[in-house]
């Protein structure tokens, strides 16, 4: 899984060096275009990072104006993250490049077989959540 893990990113980062995002980046933003603003809290939980990490990369991209904090309201701790107003073009070309790097890391799997490892990854998901 580590390995995995570290040649997709690998390839996503590559994929993204030329509009000027790494994988995480463009990731944490196709998350924002796709559910629209959403607390830090929201935003672990669907990304499946910690909080450091999260942190981090939000404060990077932050300062890069990527994204931005906003206040939520009646909450004095909260935070919602909202990405920053983008071309429709640029976010498609953001969507594209994901989508192509995924589709030549499964390139060598049927249909079939993409079927099965989507249900066993969400097992294996599910599973880790319970413990």
């Amino acid at each position: 899984m580590g390995k995995l893990f570290r040649l997709v990113a690998r390839d996503c980062n590559r994929a993204l060096k030329p509009l000027g995002l790494s994988a995480v980046q463009a990731n944490l933003l196709a998350v924002l275009w796709t559910l629209g603003p959403l607390t830090m809290g929201q935003l672990m939980e669907e990304m499946a990072m910690g909080s450091s990490t999260l942190t981090g990369a939000i404060d990077r991209m932050e300062r890069e104006g990527l994204v931005r904090r906003t206040k939520v309201p009646g909450d004095r701790r909260a935070f919602r993250v909202e990405p920053a107003d983008w071309p429709e073009r640029r976010r498609e070309a953001v969507f594209a490049r994901l989508q192509r790097t995924e589709e030549a890391g499964l390139s060598a799997l049927s249909t079939a077989d993409r079927r099965r490892l989507g249900r066993l990854l969400d097992r294996a998901i599910a599973s880790i959540e319970r413990a």
